[in-house]
């Protein structure tokens, strides 16, 4: 299998990181295809004038892609967008990531192992270290045979598939925007026959949320987000629990956070009226029928 076929799809929004052009240089020179997802707001709108403008205009280096998405769909629509672009282009293989997420091209090439080694219908992703707390993000519960672990949710950035899966796959929820992506595309994908493993020998480091200025929060392994990420988180969580592809125990238990984190918002973090307005608005908010989406 040629990484000449493997496309990193990333969509992009606000200012890049200082190292990022090196980094893109380095995929490229291995034959990487990428596919750069501008997700900014059009110029004329906002006002805003964030480096990918600057730094990434066509015409691009061969090997390098850009889409304008304008932030249609959030990032569910960035990486929906950018898979499409990578199968127009001829990708066998497609990884994930966002513009923080750093993986070398020796260590995106080992995302391919399982497949090599003759296992068809999966999601595979990296193991995942939470930079911030120093520790192993998520839980495996198994070793399979070919020695990679097995698990119920992969985070997007890292996570690879094959492109003759993408229609049994189907695209991420872009209603949803942001929050709960991952989980409803990975809880989808086990309903519709796909293991999901993580790769022992792949480590991605990932920084999650901002520590919060809270100590019992933090001790509830808590991150702080804006009210706006409230809405979406609490939102797109009251549509996941209705729908059957969910694990039982996990509705269980994201409905007992659901119950209680609200109230940690509005008693332990700043911004305490634009948080009650955005669990107002989560509560009420219309949801699209589940029937949609089967």
């Amino acid at each position: 299998m040629s990484q000449s076929n493997h496309a990193v799809v990333i969509p992009l929004y606000g200012d890049l990181p200082l190292d990022w052009t090196s980094w893109v240089a380095s995929l490229l020179a291995e034959g990487f295809l990428v596919v750069l997802v501008d997700n900014n707001l059009d110029l004329r709108a906002d006002g805003h004038d964030p480096l990918v403008h600057l730094q990434y205009s066509e015409p691009l280096e061969s090997g390098l892609h850009l889409v304008h998405n304008h932030n249609q769909g959030g990032v569910a629509g960035g990486f929906n967008r950018g898979i499409e672009k990578a199968l127009v282009l001829g990708a066998q293989w497609v990884t994930l990531l966002d513009q923080d997420s750093r993986l070398e091209p020796p260590v995106l090439k080992r995302l391919l192992d399982p497949w090599q080694q003759g296992a068809t219908r999966l999601l595979v992703g990296p193991m995942i270290w939470d930079g911030r707390r120093g520790q192993h993000h998520g839980k495996q519960l198994r070793v399979n045979a070919q020695h990679f672990w097995s698990t119920r949710l992969l985070i997007s950035s890292g996570t690879t598939f094959s492109a003759a899966d993408w229609p049994s796959l189907g695209q991420m929820f872009e209603w949803m925007t942001v929050d709960f992506v991952d989980h409803s595309w990975c809880f989808r994908a086990q309903a519709r026959g796909f293991q999901l493993v993580q790769h022992p020998g792949v480590t991605l480091i990932q920084h999650f949320g901002k520590a919060h200025p809270n100590s019992f929060c933090r001790s509830l392994g808590m991150e702080l987000y804006s009210p706006r990420r409230h809405f979406y988180q609490l939102r797109n969580l009251r549509w996941l629990l209705l729908q059957s592809f969910v694990p039982l125990d996990l509705r269980c238990k994201e409905l007992f956070k659901m119950l209680v984190k609200p109230w940690l918002w509005l008693l332990c973090e700043p911004r305490k009226l634009q948080n009650l307005r955005a669990v107002l608005s989560a509560l009420q908010a219309a949801l699209p029928a589940s029937t949609a989406w089967k």
